[in-house]
């Protein structure tokens, strides 16, 4: 064969072998950015969901900080009356003589459970609820108020005696609850509760002032076990108070 078709054969060989190798090198680099864009897009992603995670989190915290306060006062309220009420003389109030006193401290103690309500009914409309019990953060104080709210819910104890179910619950803390400049939700005070009573409070709250006039009201089980929840409620909400320099 003739020298120079050799090498032209040759050099048309090494031309497709660097064609080749060319497109090898072409398609290998390729694969490499599509893998990197990938991956890329995979690490944006995982950054995104843990962002919207961070927020969710952030989100329940804030509003549980928000309502830290009023609802460490509603709490502290409550116990400090289940505590009269059961280990004091308070009892002897809702039998007075003077139908006057007998009446505020009858009605002094719907308030402070109507008050209660409504403060937890507005933070649970600020954080869903659901979301408000899965959070790190915010689950102790969440499974606290589901305890508690479930507690006075039950027909375990024997009697119906200081049943509130979940839905009186709410409803009490749709009347207590007022709106105020710009929209933001307060809960009425005393004497505005006292005010409406009889038009509005009377048909919701009549069976529990009845089950406080009871002679075996300090002695409730039920009584006992709300006061031990309220009272790890307090520990709990003044434990997580945020820091502050």
């Amino acid at each position: 064969m003739d020298v120079a078709v050799v090498v032209a054969l040759i050099a048309a060989g090494v031309g497709v072998l660097t064609a080749a190798a060319g497109l090898l090198t072409a398609l290998i680099t390729s694969g490499r950015q599509s893998r990197t864009a990938q991956n890329l897009a995979r690490l944006q992603e995982e950054l995104k969901a843990q962002t919207r995670e961070e927020e969710r989190l952030h989100a329940a915290r804030e509003e549980l900080n928000r309502y830290r306060e009023p609802l460490l006062a509603a709490a502290r309220d409550v116990a400090h009356r289940l505590g009269n009420i059961r280990q004091g003389s308070f009892l002897t109030y809702f039998h007075h003589a003077d139908d006057r006193r007998r009446l505020m401290a009858l009605r002094s103690t719907l308030y402070r459970f109507g008050r209660y309500w409504a403060v937890v009914e507005s933070l649970y409309e600020s954080v869903s609820e659901l979301r408000f019990a899965s959070e790190e953060d915010t689950r102790k104080v969440a499974a606290l108020l589901a305890e508690i709210g479930s507690t006075f819910a039950s027909d375990t104890y024997g009697s119906p005696q200081f049943m509130v179910w979940r839905e009186e619950q709410r409803g009490i803390a749709d009347l207590m609850r007022e709106k105020t400049h710009a929209g933001e939700g307060g809960v009425i005070g005393f004497a505005g509760f006292m005010g409406t009573y009889e038009t509005k409070m009377a048909v919701w709250f009549s069976a529990l002032e009845h089950d406080l006039q009871t002679e075996n009201a300090s002695t409730s089980r039920k009584l006992e076990d709300l006061q031990g929840l309220f009272d790890e409620l307090i520990t709990q909400l003044e434990a997580d108070r945020p820091r502050t320099l």
